[in-house]
């Protein structure tokens, strides 16, 4: 029988992400425990999402499940019971509250902060392609599009990521009874042409500029961003 040679790829961990330059992230709990291995990546800002947690998850959270101190340790304890891998949470608003940081040491949760300049998508992106590379050693095949890689995600973890960053936008459509999220999703289609479409939309330009700035405002990114526009386009294929 022909023996197929194979490249050994280490199981993902968390700690090993601290290594990355580009992602800047700090560790703030349980930093010995950051060895655990990853089995996949979960993005969720529901206060309890244990029910959709298998065990050995990086769960990212941009904190918007916390209304004060009181909400960290029940949220922590959800976590720690499904038996997750490690929690990063997001700076994106504000660095990471002292109250989460105590929750974690106690329930044993090894923590790590991601900082402001780091957003979770391209931890979240980062992640699920070495958890690719460690699958393709084993014999699975790379997604070989954002359809695909997307697609591997759990369904939550997918409406999660498109909840934190189109929220804004479906909430202010939904009470001004604008189409800002059609706007975007035309604007992308057109590779950020404001002639283009302004045209598809039959719109004046000016007019169009108005509601990419006010996306803008909503969501927090830069449509000139090459990093926001694909942030904002998985999003809205997620």
């Amino acid at each position: 029988m022909a023996r197929t040679n194979v490249s050994y790829v280490p199981p993902v961990k968390t700690a090993d992400l601290l290594q990355d330059d580009d992602l800047a992230l700090r560790p703030l709990a349980c930093a010995t425990a950051l060895d655990r291995p990853v089995r996949q990546v979960f993005v969720t800002d529901l206060p309890d999402p244990s029910r959709y947690l298998d065990g050995g998850e990086l769960v990212l959270t941009g904190l918007m499940w916390r209304r004060g101190p009181y909400d960290s340790v029940p949220f922590v304890a959800s976590l720690a019971a499904r038996g997750i891998a490690a929690l990063g949470a997001g700076e994106a608003a504000a660095p990471v509250p002292d109250d989460l940081v105590e929750a974690c040491e106690r329930y044993g949760v090894p923590l790590v902060a991601v900082p402001a300049q780091t957003t979770l998508s391209r931890v979240m992106a980062i992640v699920v392609r070495r958890l690719d590379a460690e699958t393709s050693a084993a014999g699975a095949t790379l997604p070989a599009s954002h359809e695909a890689l997307l697609a591997r995600l759990p369904a939550e973890a997918r409406r999660g990521f498109r909840q934190q960053v189109l929220g804004a936008i479906t909430a202010y459509d939904r009470r001004y009874r604008s189409d800002l999220l059609g706007t975007l999703a035309q604007f992308l289609a057109c590779s950020g042409s404001w002639t283009a479409c302004a045209r598809r939309l039959n719109l004046h330009v000016n007019t169009l500029r108005y509601r990419i700035r006010r996306i803008e405002e909503l969501t927090g990114r830069d449509l000139s961003s090459l990093d926001d526009r694909v942030d904002l386009l998985l999003a809205l294929r997620a």
